[in-house]
Protein backbone atom coordinates (compact mmCIF):
# COMPACT_ATOMS: atom_id res chain seq x y z
CA UNK A 1 0.00 0.00 0.00
CA UNK A 2 2.94 2.46 0.83
CA UNK A 3 4.57 1.56 -2.89
CA UNK A 4 1.22 2.47 -4.40
CA UNK A 5 0.68 5.84 -2.48
CA UNK A 6 4.47 7.01 -3.44
CA UNK A 7 4.09 6.11 -6.67
CA UNK A 8 0.49 8.07 -7.06
CA UNK A 9 2.43 11.19 -5.16
CA UNK A 10 5.45 10.99 -7.71
CA UNK A 11 2.79 11.15 -10.34
CA UNK A 12 1.08 13.93 -8.70
CA UNK A 13 4.55 15.79 -8.82
CA UNK A 14 5.43 14.56 -12.31
CA UNK A 15 1.90 16.20 -13.39
CA UNK A 16 3.05 19.59 -11.49
CA UNK A 17 6.64 19.60 -12.46
CA UNK A 18 4.92 19.38 -16.27
CA UNK A 19 2.69 22.09 -15.63
CA UNK A 20 4.95 24.12 -14.67
CA UNK A 21 7.26 23.77 -18.04
CA UNK A 22 4.73 23.64 -20.56
CA UNK A 23 3.57 27.33 -19.39
CA UNK A 24 6.77 28.76 -18.94
CA UNK A 25 7.29 28.27 -22.09
CA UNK A 26 4.43 27.90 -24.47
CA UNK A 27 5.11 31.62 -25.32
CA UNK A 28 7.83 30.57 -27.23
CA UNK A 29 5.29 28.52 -29.57
CA UNK A 30 3.77 31.70 -30.75
CA UNK A 31 5.63 34.98 -31.78
CA UNK A 32 2.49 37.35 -30.75
CA UNK A 33 2.19 35.82 -27.73
CA UNK A 34 5.95 36.03 -26.62
CA UNK A 35 5.08 39.85 -26.95
CA UNK A 36 2.48 40.04 -24.89
CA UNK A 37 4.25 37.66 -22.51
CA UNK A 38 6.12 40.65 -21.11
CA UNK A 39 4.72 43.03 -18.41
CA UNK A 40 5.08 46.56 -18.75
CA UNK A 41 7.91 46.64 -16.35
CA UNK A 42 9.55 44.57 -18.05
CA UNK A 43 9.81 46.29 -21.61
CA UNK A 44 11.07 49.26 -19.23
CA UNK A 45 14.20 46.54 -17.94
CA UNK A 46 14.81 45.12 -21.54
CA UNK A 47 14.42 48.75 -23.23
CA UNK A 48 17.63 49.10 -20.47
CA UNK A 49 19.21 45.78 -21.15
CA UNK A 50 19.01 46.40 -25.01
CA UNK A 51 20.80 49.67 -24.62
CA UNK A 52 23.70 48.61 -22.75
CA UNK A 53 23.86 45.69 -25.06
CA UNK A 54 24.31 48.66 -27.56
CA UNK A 55 26.71 50.61 -26.02
CA UNK A 56 24.32 53.16 -24.83
CA UNK A 57 24.81 52.64 -21.11
CA UNK A 58 21.89 52.11 -18.67
CA UNK A 59 19.49 54.84 -20.55
CA UNK A 60 16.16 55.24 -21.99
CA UNK A 61 14.60 57.36 -25.31
CA UNK A 62 16.92 55.71 -27.63
CA UNK A 63 20.29 56.20 -25.71
CA UNK A 64 19.85 59.54 -24.73
CA UNK A 65 18.49 59.97 -20.97
CA UNK A 66 20.60 58.13 -18.51
CA UNK A 67 18.94 55.72 -15.73
CA UNK A 68 18.87 53.95 -12.76
CA UNK A 69 15.04 52.72 -12.83
CA UNK A 70 16.15 49.48 -13.06
CA UNK A 71 17.38 46.58 -11.02
CA UNK A 72 20.83 45.92 -12.24
CA UNK A 73 21.88 42.07 -11.90
CA UNK A 74 18.57 40.75 -13.52
CA UNK A 75 18.96 43.95 -16.01
CA UNK A 76 22.71 42.83 -16.89
CA UNK A 77 21.54 39.08 -17.39
CA UNK A 78 19.16 40.69 -20.38
CA UNK A 79 21.82 42.23 -21.54
CA UNK A 80 23.84 39.30 -22.64
CA UNK A 81 20.68 38.13 -24.68
CA UNK A 82 20.98 41.14 -26.87
CA UNK A 83 24.80 41.47 -26.96
CA UNK A 84 24.67 38.23 -28.49
CA UNK A 85 21.65 39.07 -30.76
CA UNK A 86 23.04 42.15 -31.50
CA UNK A 87 20.20 44.25 -30.18
CA UNK A 88 17.50 42.27 -32.27
CA UNK A 89 13.66 42.92 -30.19
CA UNK A 90 12.41 39.85 -30.50
CA UNK A 91 14.95 37.45 -30.27
CA UNK A 92 15.82 39.51 -26.57
CA UNK A 93 12.36 39.06 -25.95
CA UNK A 94 13.00 34.71 -26.25
CA UNK A 95 16.47 35.28 -24.27
CA UNK A 96 14.70 36.77 -21.54
CA UNK A 97 12.03 33.95 -21.33
CA UNK A 98 14.31 31.03 -21.81
CA UNK A 99 16.66 33.00 -18.83
CA UNK A 100 13.18 33.27 -16.62
CA UNK A 101 12.90 29.71 -17.21
CA UNK A 102 16.16 28.32 -16.25
CA UNK A 103 16.09 30.78 -13.12
CA UNK A 104 12.63 29.71 -11.76
CA UNK A 105 13.54 25.84 -12.36
CA UNK A 106 16.58 26.20 -10.41
CA UNK A 107 15.01 28.34 -7.74
CA UNK A 108 12.00 25.63 -7.45
CA UNK A 109 15.64 22.80 -7.32
CA UNK A 110 16.49 24.67 -4.71
CA UNK A 111 13.44 25.38 -2.75
CA UNK A 112 12.94 21.49 -2.83
CA UNK A 113 16.64 20.82 -2.14
CA UNK A 114 16.70 23.31 0.89
CA UNK A 115 13.02 22.56 2.68
CA UNK A 116 14.13 18.44 2.88
CA UNK A 117 17.20 19.53 4.75
CA UNK A 118 15.21 22.12 6.93
CA UNK A 119 13.27 19.34 7.58
CA UNK A 120 15.29 16.70 8.02
CA UNK A 121 14.59 15.15 11.53
CA UNK A 122 10.97 15.03 9.89
CA UNK A 123 9.73 11.77 8.77
CA UNK A 124 7.48 12.96 5.89
CA UNK A 125 10.28 15.71 5.02
CA UNK A 126 10.75 14.40 1.28
CA UNK A 127 7.05 14.52 0.93
CA UNK A 128 6.71 17.95 2.08
CA UNK A 129 10.04 19.25 0.25
CA UNK A 130 8.35 18.02 -2.57
CA UNK A 131 4.84 19.18 -2.76
CA UNK A 132 6.04 22.87 -1.68
CA UNK A 133 8.72 22.76 -4.92
CA UNK A 134 6.37 21.19 -7.49
CA UNK A 135 3.19 23.41 -6.05
CA UNK A 136 5.42 26.47 -6.31
CA UNK A 137 6.75 25.47 -9.96
CA UNK A 138 3.23 24.79 -11.20
CA UNK A 139 0.91 27.43 -9.51
CA UNK A 140 -1.04 29.92 -11.61
CA UNK A 141 -0.29 32.93 -9.39
CA UNK A 142 3.14 32.29 -8.85
CA UNK A 143 3.84 31.65 -12.25
CA UNK A 144 3.05 35.20 -14.00
CA UNK A 145 5.63 36.73 -11.11
CA UNK A 146 8.35 34.59 -12.17
CA UNK A 147 8.12 35.04 -16.34
CA UNK A 148 7.14 38.85 -16.20
CA UNK A 149 10.52 40.00 -17.86
CA UNK A 150 11.52 41.91 -14.82
CA UNK A 151 13.97 40.56 -11.86
CA UNK A 152 11.13 38.55 -9.32
CA UNK A 153 12.36 35.36 -10.42
CA UNK A 154 15.83 36.11 -9.96
CA UNK A 155 14.84 37.61 -6.64
CA UNK A 156 13.21 34.65 -5.02
CA UNK A 157 16.36 32.36 -5.99
CA UNK A 158 18.84 34.36 -4.23
CA UNK A 159 16.28 34.53 -1.41
CA UNK A 160 15.80 31.24 -1.16
CA UNK A 161 19.29 29.91 -1.95
CA UNK A 162 20.34 32.96 0.79
CA UNK A 163 17.66 31.76 3.50
CA UNK A 164 18.40 27.90 3.42
CA UNK A 165 22.40 28.06 3.57
CA UNK A 166 21.84 31.35 6.79
CA UNK A 167 19.17 28.49 8.38
CA UNK A 168 21.41 25.75 8.26
CA UNK A 169 24.19 27.00 9.51
CA UNK A 170 23.67 26.86 13.15
CA UNK A 171 27.11 26.72 14.28
CA UNK A 172 30.80 27.14 13.13
CA UNK A 173 30.36 30.83 11.77
CA UNK A 174 33.57 31.90 11.25
CA UNK A 175 34.78 35.34 9.60
CA UNK A 176 35.37 33.61 6.33
CA UNK A 177 31.60 32.12 6.86
CA UNK A 178 30.16 35.84 7.54
CA UNK A 179 32.03 37.01 4.94
CA UNK A 180 30.76 34.88 2.64
CA UNK A 181 27.00 35.36 3.42
CA UNK A 182 27.36 38.82 3.26
CA UNK A 183 28.84 38.40 -0.46
CA UNK A 184 25.52 36.52 -0.85
CA UNK A 185 23.29 39.33 0.57
CA UNK A 186 24.70 41.90 -1.25
CA UNK A 187 24.09 39.96 -4.58
CA UNK A 188 20.89 39.48 -3.21
CA UNK A 189 20.83 43.12 -2.86
CA UNK A 190 21.48 43.83 -6.70
CA UNK A 191 18.82 41.39 -7.25
CA UNK A 192 16.61 43.77 -5.87
CA UNK A 193 16.95 46.69 -3.19
CA UNK A 194 14.29 45.91 -1.01
CA UNK A 195 16.94 42.97 0.23
CA UNK A 196 17.97 45.62 2.64
CA UNK A 197 15.01 44.73 4.52
CA UNK A 198 16.18 40.81 4.13
CA UNK A 199 19.58 41.62 5.05
CA UNK A 200 17.80 43.69 8.15
CA UNK A 201 15.89 40.55 9.40
CA UNK A 202 19.32 38.02 8.49
CA UNK A 203 21.02 40.36 11.03
CA UNK A 204 18.50 40.47 13.68
CA UNK A 205 17.86 36.64 13.75
CA UNK A 206 21.54 35.97 13.81
CA UNK A 207 21.43 38.13 16.81
CA UNK A 208 18.65 37.01 19.16
CA UNK A 209 18.75 33.42 18.28
CA UNK A 210 21.27 32.00 20.60
CA UNK A 211 22.84 32.08 23.93
CA UNK A 212 22.12 35.50 25.56
CA UNK A 213 25.34 35.06 27.76
CA UNK A 214 27.69 38.57 27.23
CA UNK A 215 30.33 36.86 25.42
CA UNK A 216 28.06 35.01 23.12
CA UNK A 217 26.09 38.22 22.41
CA UNK A 218 28.87 40.10 21.71
CA UNK A 219 30.61 37.48 19.44
CA UNK A 220 27.35 37.15 17.44
CA UNK A 221 27.36 41.05 17.31
CA UNK A 222 30.71 41.00 15.71
CA UNK A 223 29.29 38.60 13.11
CA UNK A 224 26.68 40.66 12.74
CA UNK A 225 28.72 43.71 11.77
CA UNK A 226 30.76 41.79 9.74
CA UNK A 227 27.58 40.57 7.89
CA UNK A 228 26.02 43.79 6.97
CA UNK A 229 29.65 45.49 6.35
CA UNK A 230 30.16 42.99 3.96
CA UNK A 231 26.72 43.34 2.09
CA UNK A 232 27.01 46.96 1.68
CA UNK A 233 30.70 47.11 0.70
CA UNK A 234 29.30 44.23 -2.39
CA UNK A 235 26.57 46.79 -2.78
CA UNK A 236 28.38 49.67 -3.24
CA UNK A 237 28.99 50.12 -6.51
CA UNK A 238 25.29 50.57 -7.33
CA UNK A 239 24.67 52.69 -4.11
CA UNK A 240 27.44 55.34 -5.13
CA UNK A 241 26.17 55.02 -8.39
CA UNK A 242 22.92 56.22 -7.75
CA UNK A 243 24.20 58.68 -5.06
CA UNK A 244 26.33 60.51 -7.37
CA UNK A 245 24.87 60.62 -10.31
CA UNK A 246 20.95 60.50 -9.72
CA UNK A 247 21.07 62.15 -6.14
CA UNK A 248 19.76 59.34 -4.10
CA UNK A 249 20.32 56.14 -2.60
CA UNK A 250 17.17 54.66 -3.80
CA UNK A 251 16.92 54.26 -7.62
CA UNK A 252 14.14 57.04 -9.55
CA UNK A 253 11.74 54.01 -10.13
CA UNK A 254 11.32 54.09 -6.28
CA UNK A 255 10.85 57.49 -5.61
CA UNK A 256 8.44 57.91 -8.79
CA UNK A 257 6.04 55.58 -7.04
CA UNK A 258 6.26 56.99 -3.83
CA UNK A 259 5.05 60.42 -4.78
CA UNK A 260 1.49 61.82 -3.76
CA UNK A 261 1.18 58.42 -1.33
CA UNK A 262 -1.12 58.30 1.23
CA UNK A 263 -0.04 57.00 4.55
CA UNK A 264 -0.93 53.05 5.00
CA UNK A 265 -2.72 53.12 1.56
CA UNK A 266 -1.81 49.85 0.89
CA UNK A 267 -2.07 48.57 4.42
CA UNK A 268 -5.62 46.89 3.65
CA UNK A 269 -4.68 44.94 0.17
CA UNK A 270 -1.62 42.96 2.19
CA UNK A 271 -3.67 40.05 3.88
CA UNK A 272 -5.75 38.80 1.07
CA UNK A 273 -2.35 38.35 -0.82
CA UNK A 274 -0.79 36.82 1.39
CA UNK A 275 -3.45 34.22 2.18
CA UNK A 276 -3.38 33.72 -1.32
CA UNK A 277 0.17 33.15 -1.81
CA UNK A 278 -0.23 30.66 1.16
CA UNK A 279 -3.25 28.52 -0.28
CA UNK A 280 -0.70 28.41 -3.73
CA UNK A 281 -3.34 27.65 -6.17
CA UNK A 282 -6.45 29.42 -5.14
CA UNK A 283 -7.39 32.65 -6.08
CA UNK A 284 -8.84 35.01 -3.28
CA UNK A 285 -12.24 36.70 -4.80
CA UNK A 286 -13.46 39.83 -3.92
CA UNK A 287 -9.94 41.29 -2.53
CA UNK A 288 -11.19 44.79 -1.66
CA UNK A 289 -13.87 43.46 0.28
CA UNK A 290 -14.27 44.04 4.07
CA UNK A 291 -15.44 41.26 4.85
CA UNK A 292 -12.74 39.56 2.81
CA UNK A 293 -10.08 41.92 4.29
CA UNK A 294 -11.16 40.76 7.59
CA UNK A 295 -11.23 36.65 6.80
CA UNK A 296 -8.08 37.01 5.76
CA UNK A 297 -6.33 39.12 8.56
CA UNK A 298 -7.80 36.85 11.00
CA UNK A 299 -6.23 33.65 8.95
CA UNK A 300 -2.74 35.66 8.63
CA UNK A 301 -3.14 35.97 12.96
CA UNK A 302 -3.69 32.59 12.57
CA UNK A 303 -0.36 31.21 11.15
CA UNK A 304 1.23 33.69 13.47
CA UNK A 305 -0.82 31.43 16.02
CA UNK A 306 0.18 28.29 14.85
CA UNK A 307 3.88 29.47 14.48
CA UNK A 308 3.78 30.62 18.19
CA UNK A 309 2.35 27.38 19.44
CA UNK A 310 4.72 25.13 16.90
CA UNK A 311 7.83 27.32 18.41
CA UNK A 312 9.10 24.48 21.93
CA UNK A 313 8.87 21.83 18.74
CA UNK A 314 10.90 23.91 16.23
CA UNK A 315 14.79 23.02 16.65
CA UNK A 316 17.37 25.33 16.01
CA UNK A 317 17.57 25.32 11.94
CA UNK A 318 13.48 25.30 11.75
CA UNK A 319 13.47 28.69 14.04
CA UNK A 320 15.98 30.62 12.26
CA UNK A 321 14.05 30.11 9.03
CA UNK A 322 10.54 30.89 10.61
CA UNK A 323 11.81 34.05 12.24
CA UNK A 324 14.35 35.24 9.39
CA UNK A 325 11.23 34.46 6.94
CA UNK A 326 8.89 36.77 9.71
CA UNK A 327 11.16 39.72 10.46
CA UNK A 328 11.54 40.45 6.68
CA UNK A 329 7.75 39.37 5.69
CA UNK A 330 6.77 42.14 8.49
CA UNK A 331 9.15 44.95 6.99
CA UNK A 332 7.68 44.01 3.38
CA UNK A 333 4.19 44.65 4.60
CA UNK A 334 5.10 48.02 6.37
CA UNK A 335 6.82 49.24 3.63
CA UNK A 336 4.91 48.33 0.90
CA UNK A 337 1.70 49.14 3.13
CA UNK A 338 2.15 52.43 4.74
CA UNK A 339 5.10 54.20 2.90
CA UNK A 340 4.80 53.19 -0.85
CA UNK A 341 2.28 53.54 -3.29
CA UNK A 342 1.54 51.52 -6.63
CA UNK A 343 -0.63 49.55 -5.19
CA UNK A 344 -1.73 47.66 -8.07
CA UNK A 345 1.76 45.91 -7.99
CA UNK A 346 1.52 45.36 -4.30
CA UNK A 347 1.13 41.49 -5.13
CA UNK A 348 4.86 41.71 -7.24
CA UNK A 349 5.96 43.39 -3.37
CA UNK A 350 4.82 40.55 -1.61
CA UNK A 351 6.02 37.63 -4.29
CA UNK A 352 9.45 36.62 -2.55
CA UNK A 353 7.57 35.52 0.68
CA UNK A 354 5.80 32.82 -1.53
CA UNK A 355 8.80 30.00 -1.78
CA UNK A 356 8.20 29.73 1.94
CA UNK A 357 4.18 30.45 2.18
CA UNK A 358 4.01 27.34 0.17
CA UNK A 359 6.06 25.53 2.66
CA UNK A 360 3.81 26.28 4.99
CA UNK A 361 1.00 25.35 2.84
CA UNK A 362 2.46 21.68 2.10
CA UNK A 363 3.38 21.20 5.37
CA UNK A 364 -0.26 21.48 6.50
CA UNK A 365 -1.34 19.85 3.77
CA UNK A 366 0.95 16.97 4.45
CA UNK A 367 -0.02 16.70 7.86
CA UNK A 368 -3.76 17.01 7.25
CA UNK A 369 -3.63 13.91 4.32
CA UNK A 370 -1.93 11.99 7.24
CA UNK A 371 -4.00 12.22 10.25
CA UNK A 372 -5.28 9.04 11.98
CA UNK A 373 -8.68 10.72 11.63
CA UNK A 374 -8.67 10.94 8.10
CA UNK A 375 -8.15 6.91 7.39
CA UNK A 376 -11.70 6.61 6.58
CA UNK A 377 -11.11 8.97 3.77
CA UNK A 378 -8.53 7.17 1.58
CA UNK A 379 -10.75 5.47 -0.68
CA UNK A 380 -11.90 9.23 -2.17
CA UNK A 381 -8.47 10.71 -1.49
CA UNK A 382 -7.61 10.63 -5.14
CA UNK A 383 -10.64 12.25 -5.79
CA UNK A 384 -9.32 15.29 -4.37
CA UNK A 385 -5.82 15.01 -5.88
CA UNK A 386 -7.66 15.08 -9.28
CA UNK A 387 -9.55 17.84 -7.61
CA UNK A 388 -6.23 20.36 -6.89
CA UNK A 389 -4.67 19.33 -10.40
CA UNK A 390 -8.10 20.31 -12.28
CA UNK A 391 -7.90 23.61 -10.54
CA UNK A 392 -4.48 24.19 -11.47
CA UNK A 393 -4.95 23.00 -14.96
CA UNK A 394 -7.73 24.59 -15.35
CA UNK A 395 -6.88 28.15 -14.13
CA UNK A 396 -3.53 27.87 -16.22
CA UNK A 397 -6.37 27.33 -19.12
CA UNK A 398 -8.48 30.39 -18.24
CA UNK A 399 -4.67 32.24 -18.46
CA UNK A 400 -4.17 31.08 -21.51
CA UNK A 401 -7.37 31.42 -23.53
CA UNK A 402 -7.85 35.23 -22.17
CA UNK A 403 -3.97 35.74 -23.00
CA UNK A 404 -5.12 34.13 -26.32
CA UNK A 405 -7.63 36.74 -27.21
CA UNK A 406 -6.13 39.39 -25.82
CA UNK A 407 -2.76 38.80 -28.44
CA UNK A 408 -5.34 38.59 -31.39
CA UNK A 409 -7.22 41.50 -30.96
CA UNK A 410 -6.55 45.26 -30.96
CA UNK A 411 -7.50 45.52 -27.39
CA UNK A 412 -4.39 45.20 -25.58
CA UNK A 413 -3.53 47.81 -23.59
CA UNK A 414 0.04 48.18 -23.77
CA UNK A 415 0.48 47.06 -27.47
CA UNK A 416 -2.36 49.32 -28.85
CA UNK A 417 0.00 52.74 -28.07
CA UNK A 418 2.11 50.94 -30.01
CA UNK A 419 -0.16 50.02 -32.81
CA UNK A 420 -0.68 53.26 -33.36
CA UNK A 421 2.29 55.47 -33.12
CA UNK A 422 3.57 52.74 -35.88
CA UNK A 423 1.07 53.36 -38.33
CA UNK A 424 1.22 57.13 -38.21
CA UNK A 425 3.89 58.78 -36.87
CA UNK A 426 7.79 58.42 -38.10
CA UNK A 427 10.72 56.93 -36.89
CA UNK A 428 12.38 60.52 -36.30
CA UNK A 429 9.60 61.56 -34.29
CA UNK A 430 10.11 62.30 -30.48
CA UNK A 431 6.71 61.18 -28.70
CA UNK A 432 6.04 61.39 -25.01
CA UNK A 433 3.43 59.26 -22.45
CA UNK A 434 3.84 57.78 -19.15
CA UNK A 435 3.16 54.23 -19.86
CA UNK A 436 6.46 53.99 -21.80
CA UNK A 437 7.25 50.39 -21.24
CA UNK A 438 6.13 48.55 -24.25
CA UNK A 439 6.03 51.50 -26.06
CA UNK A 440 9.13 52.72 -25.44
CA UNK A 441 10.57 49.19 -26.41
CA UNK A 442 9.15 48.88 -29.70
CA UNK A 443 9.52 52.38 -30.57
CA UNK A 444 12.92 53.93 -29.71
CA UNK A 445 12.44 58.03 -29.81
CA UNK A 446 9.87 57.63 -26.34
CA UNK A 447 10.56 59.98 -23.52
CA UNK A 448 8.91 58.64 -20.29
CA UNK A 449 6.38 61.36 -18.52
CA UNK A 450 5.94 59.47 -15.11
CA UNK A 451 9.68 59.23 -13.74
CA UNK A 452 10.09 55.98 -13.30
CA UNK A 453 12.72 55.55 -15.67
CA UNK A 454 13.62 59.72 -16.51
CA UNK A 455 14.91 61.42 -13.76
CA UNK A 456 14.71 64.54 -15.92
CA UNK A 457 10.73 64.19 -15.76
CA UNK A 458 10.91 62.82 -12.19
CA UNK A 459 12.82 65.90 -11.13
CA UNK A 460 9.44 67.72 -13.37
CA UNK A 461 7.37 66.01 -11.52
CA UNK A 462 8.68 67.27 -7.97
CA UNK A 463 8.70 70.64 -9.25
CA UNK A 464 5.34 70.82 -10.64
CA UNK A 465 6.66 71.26 -13.61
CA UNK A 466 5.80 68.46 -16.18
CA UNK A 467 4.23 70.82 -18.80
CA UNK A 468 7.12 72.74 -18.99
CA UNK A 469 8.93 70.22 -19.31
CA UNK A 470 6.84 68.67 -22.47
CA UNK A 471 7.30 71.73 -24.42
CA UNK A 472 11.05 71.83 -23.57
CA UNK A 473 11.70 68.06 -25.07
CA UNK A 474 11.25 68.08 -28.72
CA UNK A 475 8.13 66.18 -28.51
CA UNK A 476 5.82 66.20 -30.76
CA UNK A 477 3.06 63.75 -29.66
CA UNK A 478 1.96 62.57 -26.18
CA UNK A 479 0.44 58.78 -26.85
CA UNK A 480 -1.26 57.46 -23.51
CA UNK A 481 -4.82 56.09 -22.18
CA UNK A 482 -7.80 57.93 -22.91
CA UNK A 483 -8.14 57.23 -18.63
CA UNK A 484 -5.00 59.35 -18.21
CA UNK A 485 -5.07 61.75 -21.01
CA UNK A 486 -8.54 62.88 -20.11
CA UNK A 487 -7.23 64.85 -17.56
CA UNK A 488 -4.04 66.79 -19.11
CA UNK A 489 -5.93 69.57 -21.79
CA UNK A 490 -7.74 70.61 -18.35
CA UNK A 491 -5.12 69.99 -15.71
CA UNK A 492 -2.38 71.20 -17.77
CA UNK A 493 -2.89 74.51 -19.33
CA UNK A 494 0.76 74.91 -21.00
CA UNK A 495 -0.66 71.57 -22.35
CA UNK A 496 -3.91 72.60 -23.63
CA UNK A 497 -2.61 76.12 -25.48
CA UNK A 498 0.57 74.26 -27.11
CA UNK A 499 -1.20 70.50 -28.21
CA UNK A 500 -4.60 69.49 -30.01
CA UNK A 501 -6.22 65.99 -28.84
CA UNK A 502 -6.34 64.01 -32.28
CA UNK A 503 -7.66 60.74 -30.88
CA UNK A 504 -9.89 59.94 -27.71
CA UNK A 505 -11.14 56.33 -27.95
CA UNK A 506 -11.99 55.46 -24.03
CA UNK A 507 -13.29 52.63 -25.24
CA UNK A 508 -10.88 51.06 -26.76
CA UNK A 509 -8.69 48.32 -25.37
CA UNK A 510 -8.70 48.23 -21.69
CA UNK A 511 -8.56 51.78 -20.67
CA UNK A 512 -8.82 53.25 -23.98
CA UNK A 513 -6.52 55.15 -26.16
CA UNK A 514 -5.66 59.39 -26.69
CA UNK A 515 -3.07 61.13 -28.98
CA UNK A 516 -2.21 64.76 -28.24
CA UNK A 517 -0.46 66.50 -31.20
CA UNK A 518 1.73 69.66 -30.99
CA UNK A 519 0.06 72.16 -33.05
CA UNK A 520 1.09 73.39 -35.55
CA UNK A 521 2.44 69.72 -36.74
CA UNK A 522 1.12 68.95 -40.57
CA UNK A 523 -1.92 67.21 -40.15
CA UNK A 524 -1.06 64.87 -43.06
CA UNK A 525 0.40 61.54 -42.21
CA UNK A 526 3.64 61.12 -42.17
CA UNK A 527 5.75 58.05 -43.68
CA UNK A 528 4.72 55.14 -41.39
CA UNK A 529 7.29 52.85 -39.55
CA UNK A 530 7.80 49.87 -40.38
CA UNK A 531 5.03 47.68 -38.86
CA UNK A 532 6.00 45.61 -35.74
CA UNK A 533 6.99 42.23 -36.45
CA UNK A 534 5.09 39.91 -34.40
Amino acid sequence: MYAIQQHRFAILIALLISIGVMVRLSPLLDEQRMVYSISEDGYLMMTIARNMALGSGMSTSDGTILTNGTQPLATALWTIGYWVMNGDKIKGIMWVILMQFIISSLAAVLLWQGSKKILQQHPTAGTISALAAATWYASPIITRHTMNGLETGLYALCLIGVAMIFSLTVHCWSMRRCVGLGMLLGVTFWARNDAVFFIFAVCVTHLLLGPLDFNQLKQRFLQVLVIGATSVVVASPWLINNLLNFGSLMPISGHSQSLNIEFADNFWKMPPIIIEYLLAFSPIPYKTQTWMIVICTLMVFAVFGLFAHLWPRFNMIQRRLVMLVSIYSLCLVCFYGFYFGAGHFTSRYLFPTTPFLVLLWASIIVFVWQHKYLTKLRPIKPVFVLLFISIVVGLHIRSYQSGYLLAYTSSHRFIQLVEWVKKNVDTEVWIAGTQTGTLGYFYDRTINLDGKVNPEALKARNERQISQYVLKKNIQYIVDWALIMKFWPTDKPLIQENFELIVFEPQKGYFGLAVLRRKGISHSSPAPSPPISF
